[in-house]
């Protein structure tokens, strides 16, 4: 009895067993296709003209049981009868009566079928809607299947920082943050929403080629970045320029050094913005500054701002900052102690012979395509003179310490709360006569964020240059 209950056991272990695989082969062969085509290749099989055959036999209805049943042996069933003998006359004059009976094979083009569904598919529907206080006649693509699958395969080009770069799109998500971009002048392309009311805060006059689509709000849900979507989502191509040149109130350029969070990345564009800055630069350390959390944090920020973004250290100096800009590097690590004497010396020395052996070899100028002309100086990229930059000393002042009536143009390097200035900075610095500027903390707090800090600093410059522009007019 043992060993019968035991065999029982693990018969009903392997059929249980075999159920799992079996559940798993099915699951597996559902989610991994079996062939995956690409463009061009679906592109070449859509081309080939493909044949079907549609056989009248194939209608014919399949023989019942008793037909399909045939005896064992015929001769102990059917005593008196004989077996017919074989005739090939006979057989052939069958063949013969049953090829007239059957219909010639249909032949379809499954190309022009296609062709014709594709056709079909994306008609356009023309809707008038009320967009910006205007009335205008769009074109909107309502097939279901047809609008998902356009969202299906332009997500791909914009969800991720590489796929951005390579097709040089972005993805913005919600009314206004469209809309802004659509005021400022960027080129879009597409817009995919859930109902024709969210169309009406935006400036679809100024787009008459833009292409919309009606998706369901599930489909929009699925692709977003949010928790809850706005149920409007819009592509936009930042390769091209826009068409409105944006205004700047002070002569204030930063410079974002190693920002690799994406909420301080987009506070210092929306702040940068917000203070009328001349130019926001972004070096190749930097967060990508299209990424979606730095588009919410930024509130529109992009477009209300000159950005220069991964900009090699080698083409900053002379290309965004000239001899009339003083370099302010925002530091918080500054001590109260300064450098022994003989270690500034010793500092000094090595940098003259540096400057001495590189001398003007590292500066080189390039010619665009564009016919412009381009600065290059390769020593911001040898390491062994940017440690010696990193070490010598600055002069170092509280920001509301810093006078400018001396100055005409203002450069502010702004580093990550993680890894700080790089010695490239360092470097501007010494060669544009900068220095370090602080913010004075107090209960043993070590820093600030660096969203914060350039919203206090550019506020307080803003101020400075205003006061100085309303004393020169009182002078003339």
């Amino acid at each position: 009895m043992a060993c019968v209950s035991r065999g029982l056991c693990i018969s009903k272990i392997s059929i249980w067993f075999m159920k799992v695989n079996v559940r798993g082969f099915a699951r597996y062969a559902h989610r991994n296709p079996i062939k995956i085509f690409s463009s061009e290749e679906a592109k070449k099989l859509s081309n080939k003209p493909s044949l079907i055959f549609e056989d009248s036999v194939s209608d014919v209805p399949a023989p019942s049981k008793k037909e399909q049943a045939r005896p064992k042996n015929f001769a102990a069933e059917h005593p008196s009868r004989t077996a017919d003998k074989y005739d090939k006359k006979k057989d052939a004059v069958l063949i013969e009566k049953s090829a007239l009976n059957i219909s010639k094979p249909r032949v379809i083009d499954v190309k022009k079928k296609h062709e014709t569904n594709h056709a079909n598919q994306h008609v356009k529907d023309q809707i008038t809607i009320t967009a910006c206080g205007e009335s205008v006649v769009q074109d909107i693509v309502t097939d279901k299947q047809t609008s998902e699958r356009k969202l299906s395969s332009v997500i791909q080009t914009v969800k991720s920082s590489r796929a951005r770069k390579a097709s040089g799109k972005i993805l913005l998500e919600g009314e206004r943050l469209i809309a802004d971009a659509m005021n400022a002048g960027a080129h879009a392309e597409t817009i995919f929403f859930s109902d024709t009311k969210l169309l009406t805060t935006l400036p679809l006059k100024k787009y008459p080629s833009i292409q919309l689509y009606q998706v369901q709000y599930g489909k929009i849900q699925l692709w977003s970045d949010l928790t809850t979507s706005p149920g409007i989502m819009g592509i936009f191509d930042v390769t091209k320029p826009t068409n409105s040149d944006i205004p700047h109130h002070i002569p204030l350029t930063i410079i974002c050094d190693n920002i690799r969070d994406p909420g301080n990345m987009g506070t210092i564009i929306r702040c940068a913005a917000a203070v009328g800055c001349k130019a926001l630069i972004t070096t190749p350390d930097c967060v990508d500054v299209w990424d979606s959390k730095v588009l919410r944090a930024a509130a529109g920020g992009h477009f209300r701002v000159k950005l220069a973004l991964n900009v090699d250290w080698d083409l900053i100096a002379e290309n965004f900052v000239t001899q009339d800009d003083t370099v302010l590097l925002a530091d918080s690590s500054i001590q109260a102690a300064s450098p022994i004497v003989d270690e500034k010396d010793r500092l000094a020395s090595n940098l003259s012979w540096l400057e001495r052996e590189q001398g003007p070899k590292s500066k080189s100028v390039e010619i665009l395509k564009e016919g412009n002309i381009q600065y290059r100086d390769s020593s911001y990229l040898d390491d062994k003179s940017l440690r010696v930059y990193k070490k010598l000393p600055l002069a170092h002042s509280a920001y509301d310490k810093i006078d400018l009536n001396s100055v005409t143009s203002l450069t502010l390097v702004i580093g990550g709360e993680t890894h700080g200035l790089s010695s490239a900075a360092h470097k501007l610095a010494h060669e544009y006569g900068g220095l370090k500027v602080f913010i004075p903390l107090e209960n043993k707090v070590d820093s600030l964020n660096a969203g914060v800090a350039v919203g206090i600093l550019a506020y307080e410059f803003r101020r400075l240059f205003l006061q100085k522009k309303v004393s020169d007019t009182q002078k003339l």
